[in-house]
């Protein structure tokens, strides 16, 4: 949540009424703190500030210092201690003990995997027994009783005893070394020496302890773990070492162990929410629902692709029921085939909670669509035909789909192989075909019941015409986008403003798959102008593109001759300046 400076919105100091409320909502929240404990975080005499910040990933977030260093942040209602505040009541919070490599990918963004985890000499039923999923936790190092880091439990305690602690177990919210950290006077965990269980060396605590009080007065505590990290490998390097290996083999095997589906389902799930929480804004409502996977989801994939048909959903019309009905989106009917997203909910717990990995934005992204040398990549429109339910028996022998969309060459191949492979070409008149009943079912009219035999190209053809024809509109290495039903063009029209000053609006963009913000970039920069996203109030209108003054010419140029749409597919050209005679 820290990992990444964040921006300070308002200093406020608390009023003493302020304050009063603030020490009962601590007490109702962490219910081991007494109120002399709360006054002595809270003293009645210190200076005691509200600081509104915004985060990287547009979270607004209230933290609570006092003197210099925070101690509360409170995001949704929620407080939250911070590390500051665990030094002084390390009891608290729940505690996942760790060793001092994995606090170092911790450091780096990562969540705490439950084979990371020292255990106590109880067993995990009975270390977690009352932990439920989502609750408060704190992550401390092996030997030093002082937390590292807070975070959510992603488990209860129960399933992490059922999953033979693999999996993910915490899911890291604020750490020793990020920027909320550094906001107070960045010292670092006070030594509360602490005994590790039998079962592991007496040797590694020795170090661990040597180091903590050794350093106590140098170095920040990256240095510390860093310096720590050293001497554990050179005295007891098989001992901590070891595990890490050991850890990193579980979490490999662990994920091994789960099928391709759900790895996709839940690749799918995490990108729609991250893609909820930062890509998705107000003004790019209404959204059609054929631009979310591609413009939207996929940049959070971490360069894996998002195949619905390799998911438990297989279409995106149920993966967004699915969405709909847990209460994350509102879909509603555009026009008939066309769906849009109308609302999103960015406080639902599934996008609240999740944490956003860095992906490329839209200055980026132009490089994306640009090839070394500059130039654009072209978009490419390829006519297809989908595999509908009429003809979906004579192609499903090949491992072919409903929906599958091929070219018409993959059409005649398969339709060939078919015939070839039941054999039902006639050995006396090599030209003719004799017409099994799937065949016979597929490309017979009523009249021609008891017509038996076709000659090959009425046969291919005729399979052909009962397929649904769609294009294929794709651009490098992305995957194409496939439009089943006819595709508007996209259309330029000038309008003048109230203050006298054309200006060209660029409509339909998004459903030839072009990324808005990449595009309007782009012509900003080319013409120097003004160029903005904009979301018309009429019903049914999808986001538009406003360039500054008349630029019919450079659009559709733009369009046509960089971008490579077929010119049958932009409209508007009549509306470019007209050339003055000499």
């Amino acid at each position: 949540m820290f990992l990444k400076p964040f921006r300070i919105k308002t200093k406020t100091s608390v009023k003493s009424s302020d304050r009063k409320k603030l020490r009962s909502d601590i007490q109702q929240s962490f219910a081991s703190l007494t109120e002399e404990d709360v006054l002595k975080l809270l003293p009645q005499k210190e200076e005691m500030t509200l600081v509104k910040i915004n985060t990287h990933a547009d979270e607004n977030i209230v933290v609570y210092t006092v003197g210099k260093n925070p101690l509360f942040f409170e995001n949704f209602k929620i407080l939250y201690p911070t590390v500051y505040t665990l030094w002084q009541f390390p009891e608290i919070l729940q505690a996942f003990r760790t060793w001092p490599p994995v606090y170092e990918k911790l450091q780096k963004g990562a969540d705490l995997m439950l084979p990371g985890v020292v255990p106590d000499n109880e067993p995990s039923s009975k270390m977690f027994g009352k932990l439920q999923k989502g609750d408060l936790v704190s992550i401390k190092i092996a030997g030093n009783k002082s937390p590292v880091a807070i975070g959510k439990a992603l488990l209860s305690g129960e399933d992490m005893y059922m999953s033979a602690m693999r999996g993910k177990g915490v899911s890291v919210l604020h750490i020793v070394g990020d920027t909320l950290w550094e906001m107070g006077d960045k010292s670092r965990p006070p030594m509360i020496p602490e005994t590790l269980p039998n079962s592991y060396c007496e040797e590694e605590v020795e170090n661990t302890k040597t180091t903590e009080e050794t350093d106590q007065s140098e170095n920040t505590i990256d240095n510390a773990i860093s310096d720590l990290k050293m001497e554990e490998t050179e005295a007891s390097g098989a001992c901590s070492c070891g595990e890490t290996s050991q850890n990193d083999v579980l979490d490999e095997s662990d994920e091994k162990e789960r099928n391709p589906t759900e790895q996709m389902d839940d690749l799918l799930n995490f990108c729609f929410a991250c893609a909820l929480k930062s890509k998705i804004k107000k003004n790019d409502l209404p959204l059609l629902t054929g631009n979310l996977l591609r413009n939207y989801m996929q940049p959070f994939s971490g360069g894996k692709q998002l195949d619905l048909k390799k998911s438990s959903f297989k279409k995106l019309s149920k993966f967004l029921q699915s969405k709909v009905n847990d209460g994350y989106i509102v879909v509603k009917e555009q026009s008939k085939g066309v769906d849009v997203i109308t609302e999103i909910d960015k406080t639902h717990p599934g996008v609240r909670d999740i944490q956003v990995p860095d992906i490329v934005e839209a200055a980026e992204a132009i490089s994306e669509e640009t090839n070394e040398d500059g130039s654009y990549q072209p978009l490419t429109f390829t006519d297809v035909y989908l595999v509908n339910a009429a003809t979906l028996d004579l192609f499903k022998e090949s491992g072919i789909c409903k929906g599958d969309a091929l070219q018409i060459s993959d059409v005649r191949q398969h339709v060939i192989n078919y015939i070839k492979t039941n054999n039902l070409q006639k050995e006396d008149n090599p030209k003719l075909v004799t017409l099994d009943p799937i065949l016979a079912h597929i490309i017979l009219k009523p009249v021609e019941g008891d017509l038996d035999e076709m000659n090959w190209e009425q046969v291919i053809n005729r399979v052909v015409g009962k397929m649904q024809a769609g294009v294929a509109i794709s651009s490098g290495s992305r995957p194409p986008t496939i439009k089943k039903t006819k595709i508007e063009p996209i259309k330029l029209e000038v309008v003048m403003r109230a203050s006298q000053k054309k200006v060209t609006i660029v409509d339909n963009l998004e459903e030839y798959g072009l990324d808005l913000r990449v595009f309007s970039k782009l012509v900003q920069k080319s013409v120097a102008c003004s160029c903005t996203i904009v979301t018309p109030e009429q019903k049914n209108k999808g986001p538009q593109v406003h360039v500054q003054g008349n630029q019919v010419n450079f659009v559709y140029n733009l369009l046509t001759e960089k971008y490579k749409i077929p010119k049958r597919y932009v409209t508007g050209l009549e509306n470019a300046p007209k050339q003055k005679k000499r």
